[in-house]
C-alpha cells in the first residue's frame, strides 16, 4: 500500500488488508478521521512513519506477526485509541510512536515481560494514557514495574 494511498479519507470507516500485502507506506491512512480499528496482517513486514497519524476514531489495533519495527509516529494523535496488540517479533518503536495517544489503557504485547524490556524504545510513549502491557507471564504498569 503505497504512501499517501488513503490519506484525508474522512469518511473510510473501515478497511481489510489482504494477507500478502507486506508493506504499508508513509502516510498511508492518515487522517482518516472515521477509521475505527485495524487489523495488520502477518504478510506485513514493514509500517511506514505517520502510516494511521490523526486517526481519532480508531480504538483498536492488532499488529501482524511479521511486523519487527514500529515507526516514527505511526499512530501519533490516534486519541481514541484505547488498545493495541503488538507481536513479540517487534524488536524496536521509534520516537513518538503512539505520541499523544490519551485514551490508551491496554497494550497486549505477545511474548514474555523481558522480551517487552528488551524491545528498543525511544520516546515512543509521550502523551499516552496510563496503559498496562499484559505479557504472556505477567502485567506490567506504564513504567515497566511488574503489577501481577
Amino acid at each position: 500500500i503505497g504512501g499517501w494511498a488513503f490519506s484525508e479519507c474522512s469518511s473510510l470507516t473501515s478497511i481489510t488488508i489482504p494477507d500478502g500485502v507486506t508493506s504499508i507506506g508513509i502516510w498511508a491512512f492518515s487522517e482518516c478521521s472515521s477509521l475505527t480499528s485495524i487489523t495488520i496482517p502477518d504478510s506485513v513486514t514493514s509500517i511506514g512513519s505517520w502510516a494511521f497519524s490523526e486517526c481519532s476514531s480508531l480504538t483498536s489495533v492488532t499488529i501482524g506477526k511479521g511486523v519487527t519495527s514500529i515507526g516514527v509516529r505511526t499512530f501519533e494523535f490516534c486519541r481514541g485509541l484505547t488498545s493495541v496488540t503488538i507481536p513479540d517479533s517487534v524488536t524496536s518503536i521509534f520516537s513518538e510512536a503512539f505520541w499523544s495517544c490519551s485514551g490508551l489503557t491496554s497494550i497486549i504485547f505477545q511474548g514474555t515481560m523481558q522480551q517487552w524490556k528488551d524491545i528498543s524504545k525511544h520516546s515512543w510513549d509521550t502523551y499516552t494514557g496510563n496503559y498496562t502491557v499484559t505479557c504472556t507471564d505477567g502485567v506490567l504498569d506504564k513504567n515497566g514495574q511488574q503489577i501481577s
